[in-house]
C-alpha cells in the first residue's frame, strides 16, 4: 500500500507515492545535507522535537521544530513546486529549520518545516494538523 501526503486546506498532493517507514528508519545523527529519511519512506515521529532558549531578559522560550505526530519525508519525495518558502526561513545556503515551520502549500496554508542548509540534515517534516495521509492499494 502506498501513501501520499496531502494538504488539508486544498487537497493538493505534496509528496509522491511512498511507503510508511518506522522511527528506526529515521537517522537522528545526519548532517551536511544528508537525508534523515530514506527516499520513498514517510516516517511519523512520535515525540515533539523542541529546545528551550533562554532570552537576554532571562525568560525561557520553547522553540518547537516539529510537534509529535509530524511526518518526516525525504526532500526528493516532495512534488516539485508544491511548497513555497514561508514564515521565518533562515540559513546560509538553504533552510536551517531552527525557527520552525517555513514551508506553505501553494494555497498559502503553512504545512511543513524544511531543513536543507549546509550543516543540517536534508528533510521535510509535515505538520500533523495541516496535512493528511492518503493511502492507496
Amino acid at each position: 500500500m502506498s501513501v501520499e501526503i496531502i494538504c488539508r486546506s486544498c487537497g493538493r498532493h505534496l509528496t509522491g507515492p511512498c511507503q510508511w517507514g518506522i522511527e528506526g528508519n529515521y537517522d537522528h545523527t545526519c548532517v551536511d545535507r544528508m537525508p534523515a529519511v530514506p527516499k520513498g519512506l514517510l516516517i511519523r515521529l512520535s515525540v515533539e522535537d523542541a529546545v528551550d532558549a533562554i532570552l537576554a531578559n532571562g525568560t525561557v522560550e520553547r522553540n518547537v521544530y516539529s510537534e509529535a505526530g509530524a511526518v518526516a519525508a525525504n526532500p526528493e519525495d516532495i512534488i516539485k513546486d508544491g511548497l513555497d518558502r514561508a514564515g521565518i526561513d533562515n540559513g546560509c545556503c538553504g533552510s536551517d529549520g531552527i525557527d520552525g515551520p517555513n514551508r506553505a502549500c501553494v494555497c498559502g496554508s503553512m504545512v511543513a518545516t524544511q531543513w536543507s542548509d549546509c550543516w543540517t540534515q536534508a528533510e521535510v517534516r509535515f505538520l500533523p494538523q495541516a496535512v493528511r495521509a492518503s493511502e492507496t492499494p
